[in-house]
């Protein structure tokens, strides 16, 4: 009686738990039994991808028949696919089986003509490659397609996790922990304040460490700085490169993440950045002199008793100067006298959203506008292709061409980019600006120095004028929040143009 083993695979799980492996093992045995063929071996591989032969099962079949060369005469598959979906594989492997004297069987195309039989396995194993091929191309299409909706479609990075939302759809979520910690350093490092050592010992005191465990590295660090997934944007293969908004919202802002590249490209020393930017003095180059109109500065003089003095002065005029703190109370009092009525509240937010809704059509016909530049700049850019074929321009000509394109092209995505994360209505914003609105004094406070300068741009767009002979404030240009909360009666009677425009208080909020 002649001997075979039989080798079964499926490539799915579901398939595994299914039945799968049990029908094409019955089939198996049951061509085998009406041939009079004794079965030595089953071996199976159990949610296996085919692409290659490196498969735990079939290495263990193969090294049982060269070690039992001559004694078994059949290798038997439910069908071609199953053993290999690679053609030069399939090949290879039967040239293998030849020497060893085995005959490979397809229960599927079996037949007595040994000649067509084989001409059948060689059809059989080139379709089989083809179809995965095509599998392929449509999982990798499918996969571009549903990143450009946002969807995550690759591993999650440090401080995220992979999950799946209400239907189904891949997306990411915090890890609780870990994410609160790769945000603060992400924003710390936007500040300008911090050198890469410094961010470094940050990790290390906030207990941040690498997602293998370990302490925190230069390189892993520089991976987070530059990932755009923390401020809900995607930039991959699958997006064909392009920054696009994610369905993850992120957990940090997109304007810290493109600060942080601007600081990255520049490759500038952050502390002259810090100088600039003086916590010490957080209203300098703001608060304008009264006489002169020129920004004030700071400095800390040292004092018949050897103690620094920190004060703001006016490097234009001869008057005197006044100490920081003194400044910074009065600040504080008239950020305080600034408050707005609370029933007010409600009012602002209705004229907030109505102006923002005007704006979002405005912004739609501007992508409109940009979509259509993009279709000519594909147009061009195929002229430029045809060109070069029929030998009207040279090679060089046509990178040129091609290259000043893609230019235009990167441009005008950027635009589209940020117009999308322009035109979706985000409450959270509009919640943010009425507590900072109810609590400016705490808020600026407690806020860093890159905050402070953004909050006092928020109320005084124009700076604060300051009289240094009698250490008042004058009479100041409020931003038009302000103005329309100081009205005492219902704003959503006011003139709109009184309002500044939605997105623009976005972009002006932190976080």
């Amino acid at each position: 009686m002649k001997k075979a083993v039989i080798y079964l695979r499926v490539s799915t799980t579901k398939q595994v738990e299914g039945a799968s492996l049990d029908t094409q093992q019955k089939l198996c045995q049951d061509w085998a039994t009406r041939n009079d063929v004794l079965v030595k071996g089953i071996y199976h591989d159990d949610g296996v991808s085919a692409k290659t032969l490196d498969r735990p099962a079939m290495k263990e079949m193969l090294a049982y028949l060269e070690a039992n060369k001559g004694s078994i005469h059949y290798l038997i598959t439910y069908q071609t696919d199953r053993l290999t979906r690679n053609a030069t594989d399939f090949f290879a492997l039967r040239t293998l089986l030849h020497k060893l004297g085995i005959e490979y069987k397809n229960i599927n195309s079996s037949l007595e003509d040994s000649v067509n039989e084989e001409l059948i396995q060689n059809i059989e194993a080139v379709l089989a490659q083809h179809d995965n091929k095509m599998k392929s191309v449509r999982v990798k299409d499918n996969m571009k397609a549903q990143a450009k909706k946002g969807y995550r479609m690759s591993k999650a990075p440090h401080g995220l996790k992979n999950v799946r939302d209400v239907l189904e759809n891949s997306t990411l979520a915090p890890v609780e922990g870990v994410a609160d910690k790769v945000a603060s350093v992400l924003e710390a490092h936007a500040t300008g304040t911090h050198t890469i050592a410094g961010l470094i010992k940050m990790c290390e005191s906030i207990g941040l460490k690498s997602a293998k465990g370990k302490p925190m590295q230069i390189q892993a660090l520089s991976k987070m700085l530059r990932n755009p997934i923390y401020a809900g944007l995607e930039q991959n293969r699958h997006t064909e490169g392009l920054l696009i908004p994610s369905k993850f919202k992120g957990i940090i802002t997109p304007a810290v993440f493109h600060r942080n590249q601007e600081l990255l490209r520049s490759n500038k020393n952050t502390a002259a950045t810090y100088k600039k930017n003086n916590p010490e003095f957080p209203l300098r180059r703001f608060m304008l002199c009264s006489n002169c109109n020129k920004p004030l500065t700071g400095s800390s003089p040292v004092g018949g008793s050897g103690k620094r003095s920190p004060r703001y002065h006016c490097s234009h005029c001869h008057i005197p100067s006044v100490q920081s703190g003194e400044l910074h109370e009065q600040f504080l009092h008239l950020l305080a006298s600034l408050t707005p009525d609370p029933d007010m509240e409600k009012f602002l937010k209705e004229i907030i959203v109505r102006v923002w809704r005007d704006e979002t059509q405005t912004l739609g016909n501007k992508q409109k506008k940009l979509h259509k530049a993009l279709e000519q700049l594909t147009e061009r850019r195929n002229k430029a292709v045809e060109a070069f074929v029929s030998g009207d321009i040279s090679l060089d000509e046509k990178k040129d061409l091609v290259a000043k394109i893609k230019k235009e092209s990167d441009t005008i995505q950027e635009d589209l980019t940020a117009i999308g994360s322009l035109s979706e209505l985000k409450t959270d914003a509009i919640d943010y600006a009425m507590r900072f609105m109810s609590n400016a004094p705490k808020i600026w406070s407690n806020a860093s120095i890159e905050h402070q300068i953004i909050y006092q741009r928020l109320v005084f767009p124009e700076g604060l004028e300051y009289d240094l002979t009698t250490n008042k404030f004058r009479t100041p240009k409020l931003s038009a929040l302000y103005t329309l909360a100081s009205m005492k009666k219902d704003p959503s009677l006011a003139d709109e143009s009184l309002m500044v425009t939605p997105r623009r208080v976005e972009l002006l909020l932190p976080g």
